[in-house]
């Protein structure tokens, strides 16, 4: 069976990218200490944020476009940090300042809101209590669907 999407895999990555130079971050609008990128890896629309410092990616948040729920665009969420930097709450932050971002942006085109969606493996703690504070506190149970492993389900209308 395949394993859970992992954003450290989308970290680990962007790294790579951002040693060689092979990478145009953009600063973010409102948080100009953040860096983004837009991409359309398999033909879907993602919205990727860092917190890079000194050449080095602290943290990330990648919001990729999904199905609509009741016609309202959905972003599906994953996030990571690295390994000495956790414990710190840049999780929240990058997730937080990510969903702004996306706000602004979009309210600057039109787009009044838009829901944000994180499923997670029901075994990672820190990543339901994460989605869990800034999500839904009332999560669904699920499995993922690309893996099935039981999971749940954190969905926020941002308006």
């Amino acid at each position: 069976m395949p394993e859970m999407t992992d954003p450290m895999n989308a970290l680990v990555k962007l790294q790579a990218a951002v040693d060689h130079g092979k990478v145009d971050l953009n600063p973010c609008e409102i948080y100009p200490d953040l860096r983004m990128i837009a991409d359309q890896p398999g033909g879907k629309l993602r919205m990727t944020y860092a917190n890079i410092e000194k050449g080095k990616v602290l943290s990330v948040s990648l919001f990729v476009l999904t199905e609509p729920i009741r016609g309202i665009p959905c972003f599906q969420v994953g996030y990571a940090v690295i390994e000495p930097m956790r414990q710190r709450g840049l999780a929240s932050d990058i997730v937080a300042k990510g969903i702004q971002e996306l706000r602004n942006g979009f309210k600057r085109n039109g787009l009044e809101k838009f829901y944000v969606e994180a499923v997670v493996a029901v075994s990672n703690t820190p990543s339901n209590r994460l989605a869990q504070r800034l999500l839904s506190e009332t999560p669904n149970q699920c499995a993922d669907a690309y893996s099935g492993q039981p999971s749940m389900q954190y969905l926020k209308l941002i308006e």
